[in-house]
């Protein structure tokens, strides 16, 4: 019974980091457009590709790792689902630091 518990809320912490980076990528979805146009600039095509990837991907990832990790042990199941947020950790990273953020922006 601990061990059912245990496993819970291990997945339901991994999932609400799967949340976290989801809610971020939606802030900078909306927000980042926002402040072009203060800037007197607009979203490039892009910029809005990496964007919406910012937001799909963390989702998709999840998804993914539910579909894998199906009818397999709790211990399985969160390995795949705490390597699958492994994956969008440094796929965000990368794309942070390999995007050039004047990329984002039309004049």
């Amino acid at each position: 019974m601990g061990r059912r518990i245990a496993a819970w809320a291990v997945g339901a912490v991994l999932t609400a980091l799967y949340a976290s980076t989801v809610v971020a990528a939606v802030g900078n979805f909306v927000l980042l457009p926002q402040l072009a146009a203060q800037l007197g600039l607009g979203m490039s095509p892009l910029g809005w590709f990496w964007l919406s990837f910012g937001v799909l991907m963390p989702v998709a990832v999840f998804a993914i790792a539910l579909v894998i990790g199906r009818r397999r042990t709790a211990g399985l199941r969160i390995l795949v689902l705490a390597a699958g947020l492994g994956v969008v950790a440094a796929w965000q990273l990368e794309v942070m630091h390999l995007v050039p953020q004047f990329s984002y922006f039309a004049s």
